[in-house]
């Protein structure tokens, strides 16, 4: 019954830590000198949008998930509104792109349950 506040106007590419961890562990072994960004895929989202959808995904109601902007919580330093990234170098090794970031959060839920979502 608690109230639930998302950003709507940040964006970024939700990703799962088991998938980013697999993804470490590959790019360990092929030893690849550069920096590479991984994430799961997909276009990302908002905070609301991930939230909304992760709540959606698990059958628990999102009439208490109301949208806040970046501004409204007056942050100490400035945030930026887009961080979504993609993996390039991942795909050019040679590795598959990760799953979209819907479907990590699918697997998420069904390994973790709906329980810990509502635990808060």
């Amino acid at each position: 019954g608690a109230q639930l506040s998302a950003i709507h106007d940040a964006y970024g590419t939700p990703t799962n830590a088991v998938d980013l961890a697999a993804r470490l562990r590959d790019l360990a072994v092929l030893d690849l000198p550069g920096l590479f960004h991984v994430v799961n895929g997909g276009a990302g989202a908002s905070f609301y949008e991930f939230a909304a959808f992760a709540l959606l995904t698990a059958g628990l109601p999102s009439h208490n998930l109301q949208t806040v902007s970046s501004a409204s919580l007056l942050r100490p330093a400035p945030r930026p509104q887009n961080t979504r990234l993609r993996c390039l170098w991942s795909e050019r090794a040679g590795l598959p792109p990760l799953p979209d970031w819907q479907e990590a959060v699918q697997k998420w839920l069904a390994t973790n349950g709906a329980a810990t979502i509502a635990k808060g």
